[in-house]
């Protein structure tokens, strides 16, 4: 990767590399400076970040691990500077050096209008942008920045070679309460992510909190992990709902004092996974702080040369620009025109370390005494200076001693930079739209580690329907030009079984009651990955070399869907189909999906074309119309869009000709699922979403999404919405068990009152989800005219019909049709108790007490 970087550097003036997150892009950053200030003694290298944080961070990993030796030491370190991209916009004006390289590290993160700048300001300077995301929300790319992307392995790659860790993949299920919630999302931030305000009102609450509990529970026990938040408030109610049910967690964020929030990550990072569940939980309910020794050191900034006359740096020893002792610095600091020291800000970060410094109260972080000489300094911090105030659950109790940490909670503090390899579960509880925040976010904990076996990805928000999973292959060029945006990801009912291998062995075992799906287990993972050398991809394939030097194609599981070979030519076109020569004057076009030969030889026709009708794709070919299946439908026509009809999971074709042999069955009107056969047999020709061998005759349609298809061997099977299909019977049965005059009848009962207890139960989780928004605050009354009515979400589910109606208490509110007569209505207008009482209450547990015109009360249940 080195390499490459430093030739595209040669042949361009301004490069972006990228690498998945935890692959160690700081170590290639340093091993590039390296070998640049080596080839170029007398040119400068600055490193720019976008956060405070990182400055540090690459400070700290440059002089660990840069590769000269004691006497180059001071050579590498005077051409270095580290700075955040504030600092420089401030100081442009003052700094007199110019560099021969700009760093830029994150750099998805490089918007055109405040950066661009560097480019006007150094036309001499080489630029390398590095990232683990080259993308952006709005879809621009970077090609205003940067002339050209070099890419390293890709996330599977990295696996595979065990540069990565390996992770088991589990999020909510798509009809769940949180799904639900998540998908009523309507408002946008100023970055184009979802808003803040409206995240929290939904899943700020105590139900939502108890949900993640409960997966943490379920899959992250006793495991060491980090949990993403959506805001300072959101983060600390889950650190303390975690710490009443014996989880040692704490609360990160933006604002905690960068000393306290230095000592717990560093006693997240010692603290073993073997220690939680026997330790007592460290941090106390009310957040009190007493005497508690914290590590507190800092580093000094670098130097620039500065030009006369600058006075704008603030004290870099000092809070809020207050007054300090200086230390002794260990080099020797550049000079300003007029010879006197340089004056430096916090924002740009070299190579001293700081030892001693007294910070006053004034400072606004209580009473803090550092001491010198330890190297590392000490803080001791006083819970009677009100230090505590507003932090909340981040604080210790010095009785706790060096207890460990189990959970980090955080709000986008360990988004970038945070190097913490022994992280063993993620759980996601912020939903985004970014792909670059989504993928930063699993990558910290994809790292490996000694003793660790795997990560566990606790997708609590759906995030796997947004972006797929992390070791899904990115076009990351295409996002890098700008020429596409990633959107929200097309779930399909069967999507587990058609991503995956059919071998499953799943590690972990999920409650049938649970809110959570295993979406990819590590062994899943791991069988994916026999194939990495990819010679080209398009779509959901990819063309690659094997060992032996033959060439096949394989999807993204690594399944081969074409015989190796030694192919003279292969090109994958759009719609998945792949055109190759197998001989040298012999051309072939070979459908990938349905694996099956269009057509081959000397004198093939024109390229064949992918037709979409309704959704649903076919091939025409040398005027013939036909389906993507290996066995044939075959048209000598194209058919009008009207003879087909999309179900979701399967569509009919109207045929004119009858199946000779496929039994209908139909069920009788108003019968509680008695069903009968027609003496007709059937005429509709059926395909089944994502089969691609087989095509079918419709029999019957059942309740509860299901139907009866007849295959070409005239054997009948039930099939379901998620495509599992299940032999019942044939037309030429040996017993009762194959015979469908014993079947049908059974199947039809079995479903339709399968059917009417599911309704049921949607109906008891719709009121669940109606009540969470009534408290949230979603939910509101409205009139016209002198009617009124309900909006839930800003869109009208009553219409306005009643003369009034009360407040909501839960899922239901009270409503008057004519005057005097109340009645009680769940938030969707559905009438629970008809309008014939004087006077109604609705109570919080579902009770209702009712008085009627006679003054005669009656209580009623409406659970």
């Amino acid at each position: 990767m080195k390499e490459r970087i430093e030739k595209a550097l040669r042949l361009h003036r301004s490069v972006m590399a990228q690498m998945p997150t935890g692959t160690g892009k700081t170590y290639l950053l340093t091993a590039v400076i390296d070998s640049f200030v080596s080839n170029n003694p007398m040119e400068k290298v600055w490193i720019v970040a976008h956060r405070r944080e990182l400055v540090s961070q690459i400070d700290e990993t440059v002089r660990k691990f840069h590769s000269y030796s004691a006497s180059n030491t001071s050579s590498l370190l005077s051409s270095v500077k580290a700075m955040s991209i504030l600092w420089l916009m401030r100081h442009y004006d003052e700094i007199e050096e110019e560099p021969g390289m700009i760093v830029i590290d994150e750099a998805h993160h490089a918007l055109a209008k405040t950066y661009k700048e560097m480019w006007e300001r150094f036309p001499k300077a080489k630029f390398l942008g590095l990232t683990a995301t080259p993308c952006r929300l709005n879809g621009k790319g970077f090609t205003d920045l940067f002339d050209v992307l070099v890419q390293s392995w890709s996330v599977p790659e990295f696996i595979s070679k065990g540069r990565l860790a390996t992770y088991d993949f589990v999020s909510i299920k798509s009809d769940g309460v949180t799904q639900r919630l998540i998908d009523s999302l309507q408002k946008r931030g100023a970055d184009g992510d979802y808003q803040n305000k409206e995240m929290d009102m939904l899943l700020n609450k105590k139900p939502s909190i108890e949900r993640l509990y409960q997966s943490l529970e379920e899959f992250g026990k006793d495991r060491k992990g980090i949990v993403y938040a959506i805001n300072i408030s959101h983060a600390n109610a889950i650190a303390e709902f975690y710490r009443e049910h014996g989880i040692a967690a704490v609360a990160i964020d933006s604002k905690t004092p960068s000393s306290l929030r230095k000592e717990l990550i560093e006693r997240f990072k010692a603290s073993s996974n073997t220690s939680f569940s026997n330790h007592p939980v460290p941090l106390s309910k009310e957040g009190n702080l007493s005497n508690h020794p914290v590590n507190f050191s800092k580093i000094t900034p670098s130097l620039f040369t500065l030009k006369e006359g600058s006075t704008s740096h603030p004290d870099p020893l000092t809070l809020r620009g207050e007054g300090g002792n200086r230390p002794t610095r260990c080099s020797e600091p550049l000079r300003s025109k007029d010879g006197g020291p340089s004056k430096v800000s916090p924002d740009c970060a070299g190579w001293d370390r700081l030892t001693d410094a007294c910070l006053r109260p004034a400072d606004g972080l209580t009473a803090t005494c550092l001491r010198a000489g330890d190297g590392l300094g000490g803080t001791c911090l006083r819970a009677t200076d009100g230090a505590a105030d507003g932090l909340g659950a981040t604080y210790l109790r010095a009785a706790d001693g060096l207890a460990p940490i189990q959970v980090l909670v955080n709000v986008d503090i360990f988004s970038e930079g945070f190097d913490c390899p022994d992280v063993e579960f993620v759980q996601l509880a912020r939903p985004t739209l970014s792909l670059a925040k989504y993928l930063q976010m699993v990558g910290r904990g994809l790292r490996v580690a000694k003793g660790k076996k795997n990560c566990v990805i606790i997708d609590n928000v759906g995030l796997y329907r947004v972006f797929g999973l992390p070791s899904q292959v990115w076009n990351w060029n295409a996002m890098f030009e700008g020429k596409l945006r990633v959107g929200k990801k097309k779930e399909t009912p069967k999507e587990r079984e058609y991503f995956l291998m059919n071998e499953k062995q799943d590690s972990i075992q999920i409650h049938p009651d649970s809110e959570m799906m295993m979406v990819m287990s590590h062994e899943e993972l791991l069988q994916t990955l026999q194939y990495r050398e990819f010679v080209d991809s398009k779509g959901e394939f990819a063309i690659i070399k094997l060992l032996d030097g033959k060439m096949t194609v394989v999807n993204r599981q690594g399944e081969q869907v074409l015989e190796p070979g030694d192919y003279y030519d292969m090109k994958l076109l759009d719609g998945n189909i792949l055109f190759y020569r197998p001989r040298r004057k012999a051309k072939c076009y070979y459908d990938l999906l349905a694996k099956a030969v269009i057509d081959d030889g000397t004198n093939v026709a024109e390229t064949p074309h992918v037709v979409n009708i309704k959704g649903w794709e076919f091939i025409e070919y040398d005027d013939i119309f036909m389906s993507r299946t290996q066995e044939d439908f075959s048209l000598p026509y194209h058919p009008s869009q009207y003879d087909f009809l999309n179900y979701g999971y399967y569509m009919i074709f109207r045929f004119r000709p009858s199946a000779p042999g496929c039994q209908v069955w139909y069920y009788c009107e108003g019968d509680e699922g008695k069903m009968r056969m027609s003496n007709e047999e059937s005429r509709n020709v059926c395909f089944l979403r994502n089969d691609y061998e087989h095509v079918y005759w419709l029999c019957a349609v059942l309740y509860g999404e299901r139907i009866v298809v007849m295959d070409s061997k005239e054997d009948y099977y039930l099939v379901d919405s998620n495509l599992k299909k299940t032999y019942i019977g044939c037309n030429h049965p040996k017993n009762e068990n194959e015979d469908l005059n014993f079947v049908m009848p059974r199947l039809g009962k079995k479903y339709y009152k399968e059917a009417m207890l599911q309704k049921k139960e949607m109906e008891a989780s719709e009121m669940l989800l109606l009540h969470e928004k009534s408290e949230a605050g979603h939910v509101e009354l409205y009139q016209a005219g002198k009617k009124w009515g309900v909006k839930v979400d800003g869109k009208v589910v009553v219409p306005p019909l009643y003369c009034s109606i009360a407040q909501p208490v839960g899922a239901y509110c009270a409503f008057e049709e004519i005057p005097r007569h109340w009645g009680v209505m769940t938030l969707k207008g559905k009438v629970i108790v008809d309008a014939k009482y004087e006077k109604v209450e609705i109570r919080d547990n579902g009770i209702v007490v009712v008085t009627g015109i006679t003054g005669k009360t009656q209580t009623i249940n409406l659970l």
